[in-house]
């Protein structure tokens, strides 16, 4: 240790102490010697033997400024290799040690976070439908509040098209000639449409009224394949207030198309129509956009829910698929707006309404939960109103005995004029509310009697013969026409 004397004193006329001299001129802590060599050795203070007649401010905490080499010690590092090493190792355990630390506290918090999102049913896949081929193995997102479809995901058209030629199909009817039989001379035009597969093994989907006529007539119905193959198809069943047919044909090993889900379409994503415009422009691809969601049209006198597409369609789309840019089918084209010049206003029924009938069909021979009040009924016009003085409805001219409308107190000439709330101005008006119940359901009918109005409360049975081909029996009304002999 530094020892004191005059001599040393006298040899500098302005001596400083050893604590003086080697104190933290921040915080007059020991300067050790972790600060001067970059290794920490002791815990106390290091001197010297000689003082520095350095002033304090020449230096920072850990640097040494304007000083001789300094003297090695014994302790140091570069004198100690066995040393080094060992605090090597200890710093590699402790890094070790850390990132481990990191990785099961990482692991930890993403194994919550899934856990709770699982339970939150962020990866819940929607019910897998009977029908349609495999997709491609493609993320879906079904949140409808962001796009539907990245850019990754889309299909170039070609591929699209090269897919769709398997899927459509051509179908021709012949046009009834006098008293309903087959016009034998060949000047009656042939009926046309398309379809598309959905089942492996010959199920085939399609407008009823593509079928209606050839049906009601009894005539062959000819589905032509992309090769030319013809197969005679029978109906299996459909529902005329949807415009929907099932029929099938005799055939293995087809290609069905991939069924999409409709309700996440949005106005402005790219479609694609694929049928046969005019019976002879077989496999013709159009293209455009969807225009407009719910848009309800009149076809033939039913009322359907569709949705508006731009892309071109004729006489001889109707039946055919509407694809999505992923080439999954999400509508069925079933009408074209005609008036004057105007082009490029379609309309197609949504996949997902379609399909679950198809899949009734297919599965039980009818489409089960459809509600069935149990009356025959008449349109009541504003002409037959203002003539009466009736109300404008549905007139009831037979109550069927044991049905929901005679458990609900309805009796023949009634006027229907409103079903939970919603008006019912006419016969198709009625069919079209009784979409929204299914059988055993309880809901509120209006009616109109004697001149005033009285809310019913009807639970409806279900219908056994809804979309089955054969006739339903024949009901005779208990009256005749009310409106037979009205000027």
């Amino acid at each position: 240790m530094y020892q004191e004397n005059n001599e040393e004193k006298n040899m500098h006329p302005n001596p400083m102490d050893v604590n003086s001299m080697y104190q933290n001129p921040v915080n007059n802590d020991p300067v050790y010697s972790s600060q001067i060599y970059g290794n920490s050795v002791h815990n106390e203070p290091v001197y010297y033997s000689e003082p520095r007649n350095v002033p304090a401010t020449m230096y920072s905490p850990g640097i040494c400024v304007n000083q001789p080499d300094p003297r090695m010690r014994e302790n140091d590092s570069i004198n100690n290799p066995q040393r080094d090493r060992s605090q090597g190792l200890v710093s590699f355990i402790r890094a070790m040690a850390l990132v481990l630390a990191c990785t099961f506290f990482s692991a930890a918090a993403a194994y919550v976070v899934m856990d709770y999102r699982f339970d939150r049913g962020d990866f819940a896949q929607p019910a897998p439908v009977i029908l349609g081929g495999n997709a491609i193995e493609r993320p879906r997102d079904e949140n409808p509040t962001i796009p539907i479809m990245e850019k990754s995901d889309e299909l170039p058209a070609q591929e699209i098209y090269d897919m769709a030629r398997y899927q459509v199909v051509g179908i021709n009817t012949e046009a009834p000639g006098l008293f309903g039989l087959p016009d034998l001379s060949g000047s009656s035009a042939p009926i046309s449409g398309s379809g598309f597969i959905v089942s492996s093994d010959g199920y085939i989907l399609t407008n009823y009224h593509v079928i209606e006529v050839a049906h009601k007539s009894n005539l062959a119905i000819n589905v032509v394949l992309n090769d030319g193959t013809s197969y005679v198809a029978k109906v299996v069943g459909y529902e005329a207030s949807n415009d929907v047919a099932v029929i099938k044909i005799e055939a293995t090993g087809l290609t069905p198309s991939v069924i999409g889900n409709s309700d996440n379409i949005r106005v402005g994503q790219a479609v694609y129509a694929v049928g046969n415009p005019f019976g002879d422009l077989v496999y013709t691809m159009t293209d455009g956009i969807v225009s407009a969601l719910d848009r309800v049209v009149s076809v033939e006198g039913k009322s359907i829910r569709t949705f508006q597409f731009s892309a071109a369609v004729n006489r001889g789309n109707s039946g055919g698929p509407i694809y999505n840019t992923n080439g999954e089918v999400i509508g069925i084209v079933t009408a074209k707006f005609v008036r004057g010049n105007v082009e490029g206003i379609g309309f197609a029924i949504p996949i997902n309404d379609a399909i679950e009938i198809a899949s009734e069909l297919i599965e039980h021979g009818y489409i089960s939960g459809r509600p069935l009040m149990g009356i025959t009924g008449q349109t009541v016009s504003d002409a037959n109103a203002d003539y009466f003085g009736w109300v404008v409805g549905v007139y009831v001219r037979s109550v069927a005995q044991g049905s929901a409308a005679e458990n609900a107190g309805m009796m023949v000439g009634d006027i229907i004029i409103a079903l939970n709330g919603e008006e019912t101005s006419s016969m198709e008006a009625l069919r079209f509310n009784l979409r929204d119940h299914r059988a055993g359901d309880t809901t509120t009918i209006t009616i109109w009697r004697d001149g005033e109005s009285i809310d019913l409360t009807i639970t409806f049975d279900e219908d056994l013969y809804a979309g089955q081909p054969q006739n339903r029996p024949d009901v005779t009304p208990d009256i005749p026409d009310p409106f037979d002999n009205q000027p």
